[in-house]
């Protein structure tokens, strides 16, 4: 591996920040109440752990294994997910998705997008290519609504538009 460009490491700060916050999410837990279960004598504060899971500040290695102690995970998984999604270019890039494909998939995890896409599919005319681009901000608001991380997401995605190339 060659030396990250600043680039590489926002990124992977972006992507380190989603992989904590989905990780408290299935926990079902607010920061507010994460904060409280870490019992911490310091001055964390809720922007802290908002910025943490952002990617808009560094988390240093102590804390790191301290939410990670809290959220009931290893921190060398969450950081081997978080340097794949950011050294792999499944992060920060655009993707194209098979809009129906998603409009008919019977995957669980892409449902809460399943009613775009078909909205999506009725309102193109004929002759318009049934495929959308997403960038960095869709994917990530896209996750956000299905409940779980870019990284997750991307592969959901590229799951349904292989699985439906491949039985056309």
């Amino acid at each position: 591996m060659n030396t990250p460009t600043s680039e590489q490491l926002d990124q992977f700060a972006h992507a380190l920040g989603d992989t904590l916050r989905a990780a408290r999410r299935e926990r079902g837990w607010t920061r507010k109440q994460m904060r409280a279960a870490m019992c911490t004598d310091d001055d964390l504060s809720l922007q802290t752990l908002a910025s943490y899971e952002l990617g808009t500040r560094r988390i240093s290695v102590e804390r790191l294994i301290e939410v990670c102690a809290v959220l009931k995970r290893q921190p060398d998984e969450l950081l081997r997910r978080a340097t794949t999604l950011a050294f792999s270019g499944h992060y920060g890039t655009r993707i194209n998705i098979d809009l129906l494909s998603l409009a008919h998939t019977a995957d669980p995890r892409l449902r809460p997008l399943q009613r775009w896409a078909q909205v999506r599919v009725q309102q193109s005319t004929p002759e318009r290519v049934l495929v959308e681009e997403l960038d960095a901000t869709a994917l990530s608001a896209m996750a956000d609504i299905a409940g779980t991380t870019v990284y997750d997401l991307v592969h959901a995605l590229r799951g349904i538009s292989s699985a439906h190339h491949v039985s056309a």
